[in-house]
């Protein structure tokens, strides 16, 4: 069983999350009407990441992640030219990632 919020992530294993991968490696979460598929080794660095940053800097790339999330949204991914999707993909992951640290990522997780 995880502590959150999760402060260390030395020995943090995408089992430990309770999220189940595909053979690939990966899995999907959906956001709104969005379904996204992330590896749980892009996950894991990028919670590790986050957990290198200082807490101000982690909130202000968090602000701006959900902005960029909900503008992506908003005009549909699919819409979105390929600078702004892979922006918009990277935004997820480290929306999801914070989700993940705080122990609030298990209702993303497709079943």
């Amino acid at each position: 069983m995880m502590d959150y919020p999760i402060k260390n992530g030395d020995d943090l294993k995408i089992e430990d999350l309770g999220i189940a991968l595909d053979a690939g490696g990966a899995f999907s979460i959906q956001v709104k009407d969005h379904v996204h598929s992330l590896t749980g080794d892009e996950l894991i660095q990028e919670m590790r990441d986050q957990l290198d940053v200082r807490g101000s800097v982690r909130n202000a790339l968090l602000r701006k992640a959900n902005k960029e999330i909900l503008a992506g949204l908003k005009k549909g991914r699919l819409r979105l030219g390929d600078d702004a999707r892979e922006i918009f993909d990277l935004n997820i992951l480290i929306w999801f990632a914070d989700k993940a640290l705080n122990g609030q990522h298990q209702t993303y997780l497709t079943k």
